[in-house]
């Protein structure tokens, strides 16, 4: 009977345990962070905190040096099972962001080795990568992604997966295979991989000084991603890219060149007509032409019909200045 009786408050404390970090879980998911501090703070103390506690107690840490901390205490504790992936997860974040590659490879190794189909597997995997690059291991680099991409073969995955492969394929300087994956990459429908590689071709031909490509490249994200990471810093680099002097001197090669301010480039013509309306206030000719990149079909806008660079170049301010965008003017 007293057996039974030890047995039945045993379980109702591992359960009342089991409840407690539930619930304090889902404050913290739920951004109820000083309701969260409060549950722990009522049941846990510096001698009785068990590995659970120590992993939400490293969520609600603000130092992410003490949060790794915690982690890693929390490892060491008895750590329930539905956490346990979760604090390599993060730890892995951390020696990333850290740039602490040696333990960064310790927690990945363990981690791939303790769960081999493991619910972060692929962010693990691609971790190992990110490791072989830091060291300029670029060959086992590219062998960890062509591993991947035969791990994950289509959608978000795999376009992550070629992402690192052409970067590394840069970094290695094998630049014609980089811009073969970026090129098929861009004509994807949508995906993280999309925005990511034209932000590359754009930045690649703006180090190469193709402007015409980079404003491209950069207006066909802005047109598909308006909120995708790099459109700014695309803009900040083609600033001050090319002079008036510098395209006078490549349009004086053509006969009978006059040029035009681009003004956007659209996957579709309704859009591009939708666009070009807004520009009629000028009294400028405007024109929507058909161009391919990569066996895609884009629609570019064209406003004025300039016979010198000089007067295109000023239009192309004024059209800045009202609009907030960044143009270009082509010769045609």
């Amino acid at each position: 009977m007293k057996k039974t009786i030890v047995l039945s408050l045993l379980v109702l404390f591992v359960c009342s345990i089991s409840v407690h970090a539930e619930n304090v879980y889902s404050l913290i998911k739920k951004g109820k962070i000083e309701e969260a501090k409060d549950s722990l703070s009522h049941r846990t103390s510096a001698l009785n905190r068990n590995g659970d506690d120590l992993y939400f107690l490293s969520m609600l840490e603000e130092s992410a040096d003490k949060s790794a901390q915690l982690m890693e205490a929390a490892l060491r504790a008895s750590v329930s099972a539905s956490y346990h992936q979760e604090i390599y997860f993060r730890l892995a974040h951390y020696y990333f962001i850290k740039e602490d590659f040696r333990l960064l490879k310790k927690i990945v190794d363990e981690y791939l080795l303790k769960w081999e189909n493991g619910k972060f597997r692929s962010e693990m995997f691609r971790f190992r990568i990110y490791f072989e690059e830091n060291k300029k291991n670029f060959n086992s680099a590219i062998r960890e992604t062509d591993r991947y991409l035969l791990e994950y073969t289509k959608g978000d995955i795999s376009q992550y997966g070629l992402i690192d492969k052409a970067r590394i394929m840069n970094r290695y300087n094998k630049k014609v295979g980089t811009n073969k994956i970026l090129r098929s990459l861009s004509k994807e429908k949508s995906g993280p991989g999309v925005p990511l590689a034209l932000y590359a071709l754009a930045t690649s031909a703006i180090k190469n000084k193709r402007t015409d490509d980079a404003v491209f490249y950069y207006n066909i994200q802005r047109d598909g991603f308006p909120h995708s990471v790099g459109l700014d810093a695309t803009i900040d680099k083609m600033s001050g890219m090319t002079t008036s002097s510098d395209n006078d001197d490549k349009a004086e090669q053509f006969i009978g060149t006059f040029y035009s301010v681009q003004v956007g480039v659209f996957s579709s013509k309704s859009n591009a007509k939708k666009f070009s309306k807004s520009f009629k206030t000028y009294n400028k000719k405007i024109e929507i032409k058909t161009k391919k990149i990569s066996d895609k079909k884009y629609y570019v806008v064209y406003v004025g019909h300039f016979t010198t660079y000089n007067s295109a170049y000023t239009f192309k301010e004024t059209l800045e200045s009202k609009h907030k965008e960044v143009f270009q003017v082509i010769a045609r």
